[in-house]
C-alpha cells in the first residue's frame, strides 16, 4: 500500500500488468488447443473474466482513497 492518500496508481498498474500477462498466456493456450468456433467462445469468456478482474482491481485501488 502506498503511504500517500488518494488513488493508488501503482497498485492499479501492477494489477493491470498481471491481468494482461495472464490473459495473453491463456489466449495463446486457447489458440493452440481449440478450433475456430470454440476458440471464439473461449476468447469471449477469457476477455470477460479479465474485464471483471480489472474492474475489481480498480475498486481495490480506489478503496485506498476512501481509507485515507
Amino acid at each position: 500500500m502506498s503511504s500517500e492518500p488518494g488513488f493508488d496508481v501503482a497498485r492499479f498498474g501492477r494489477t493491470l500488468l498481471l491481468i494482461g500477462f495472464v490473459t495473453a498466456v491463456f489466449l495463446m493456450l486457447t489458440a493452440n488447443r481449440l478450433e475456430d468456433e470454440v476458440f471464439q467462445i473461449g476468447v469471449f469468456a477469457i476477455g470477460t473474466v479479465a474485464f471483471i478482474t480489472a474492474m475489481v482491481g480498480f475498486l481495490i485501488a480506489a478503496g485506498s482513497a476512501v481509507d485515507a
